[in-house]
């Protein structure tokens, strides 16, 4: 009897008023600044391994979610300047462990008509059994997340 994939995906949209080179830049390397305008969910996000804006480079990340603090180290995988294309990796941390097998974060950044962009993400996870909820409240902090990024962006 084959067992079922647990693997699933939760998605958003985040609309930016800044342009996609800005927003995919802050993403690519600038993520360690996100304490400085977030400090009540996103505590600390400190370089772990390699350099910022490198595929590879690994970050251990200090937040509060539904009341506790946390923390996960998270790798850049996927780094497409290009294609405006980013992968971050859950290596570890008290997000993988006891929820999940693997949990991904992708985004695609494309341009708006406006001068904007947007930013669709997806959240790829596999549970570690049919229990496990799903990450509702993480997807709700980062939709938060992405809006205090604008407003960061859009002031300096």
């Amino acid at each position: 009897m084959s067992q079922l994939s647990l693997q699933e995906k939760l998605k958003f949209d985040a609309e930016y008023k800044v342009p996609i080179d800005k927003i995919h830049e802050f993403w690519s390397s600038s993520i360690g600044h996100i304490p400085k305008f977030c400090r009540d969910t996103f505590h600390n996000i400190e370089l772990v391994q390699g350099r910022w804006g490198n595929e590879g480079c690994i970050h251990k990340w200090t937040y509060s979610l539904d009341g506790k603090v946390l923390t996960c180290n998270s790798m850049t995988e996927t780094l497409d300047y290009k294609k405006k294309y980013i992968t971050f990796n859950i290596i570890g941390g008290d997000l993988l462990e006891p929820y999940y097998k693997s949990f991904k974060f992708v985004v695609q950044f494309t341009p708006k008509d406006d001068g904007g962009s947007l930013g669709s993400w997806t959240l790829v996870y596999e549970k570690l059994n049919e229990n496990v909820p799903d990450p509702i409240s993480l997807r709700e902090a980062c939709i938060q997340l992405n809006k205090a990024i604008d407003a960061y962006l859009t002031q300096a």
